[in-house]
């Protein structure tokens, strides 16, 4: 990371115009977007070490984007969805779509890999409601949990149909866990763009028109142990944040979302933060893809507090 001293001599506002290979299917709705000439450099810096494609996306409290980097380019979401998943089954449960607090048991079919919240339950016999499997999946990142919501609100096009309802026309889930993960080249299936994922956690979480379930999925995310090593690493110790993460099998993304405060007072005090760190292919080891995520969290870190 460059100190703070060099990013002030060559920092700048631009906008950053680059060519994409594999750019979105559709755009998002225009927003104000500040770019800061030497954070950009520092982003490609860290790319060039990490191998593959690296992209991210900084969402202020506004709604604007602070900082992005291949920010419309699609990437395999991973786990990441299982945040927005949570959101979209309370949406289902305030429609009448969905009794998230009916209890009902658990069977051997529902169980596939990485299941640490089903399998425990299962072996207890003990009943679940929709509501705790949802929270399950955002801090335990259950699989079993997350394919058990999808179903109940219509599998992953009912997901997708949230989103676009939500007006985010890029995120897009189309297979269930484990396959969504494939992350197969120029497949735009399960993908996302990494600022089209930070704006849908603004909207979910921030502004007049977040969801009134909004905190229940964030303590969700403040108590997750899936993150430990990734964006929250990056950020000041004391600052609120929670994350949700995704792994792709053998390497391929290894990613991390997040909502934060930079401030020590709360998430009462100055306004929320969304980070979105994408990335695909790299070549690095998973260790060294890590603290490349770590990094670009200071750096998001270090944009938030200059933009106070």
């Amino acid at each position: 990371m460059m100190d703070r001293r060099n990013f002030m001599a060559g920092s700048s506002l631009l906008t950053v115009a680059t060519t994409f290979p594999f750019a979105a299917s559709a755009q998002q709705p225009a927003v104000f977007q500040y770019q800061d000439a030497a954070a950009n450099k520092e982003l490609v810096r860290l790319e060039k070490l990490m191998g593959g494609r690296l992209g991210m996306a900084l969402t202020d409290g506004s709604g604007k984007i602070a900082l992005s980097y291949r920010g419309d380019e699609r990437f395999a979401m991973c786990s990441t969805f299982k945040a927005p998943l949570a959101f979209a089954l309370m949406d289902a449960a305030e429609q009448g779509q969905a009794d998230i607090n009916k209890g009902f048991f658990l069977s051997e079919m529902d169980l596939v890999p990485y299941a640490p919240f089903v399998e425990n339950q299962l072996a207890a016999n003990n009943k679940v409601t929709l509501k705790e499997l949802a929270l399950a999946a955002v801090k335990t990142s259950d699989n079993s949990a997350a394919n058990l919501v999808l179903k109940a609100i219509g599998g992953p096009a009912g997901f997708t149909d949230f989103v676009r309802r939500r007006g985010d026309a890029i995120t897009r889930l189309d297979r269930i866990e484990p396959a969504l993960n494939e992350n197969k080249v120029g497949d735009p299936r399960d993908t996302s763009s990494p600022v089209a994922f930070s704006q849908l956690m603004y909207g979910l979480m921030c502004g007049p028109s977040r969801s009134s379930n909004w905190s229940t999925v964030y303590d969700a995310m403040a108590t997750s142990k899936t993150g430990l090593n990734r964006i929250r690493l990056g950020l000041p110790y004391g600052w609120p944040v929670g994350n949700k993460t995704g792994t792709a099998p053998a390497g391929l993304a290894y990613n991390d979302a997040a909502i934060f405060w930079p401030s020590f007072a709360g998430y009462g005090g100055d306004e929320p933060q969304f980070l979105t760190v994408f990335t695909d292919r790299p070549t690095a080891s998973a260790g060294a893809v890590n603290r490349t995520i770590v990094e670009v969290a200071k750096l998001a870190a270090w944009i938030a507090q200059r933009r106070k």
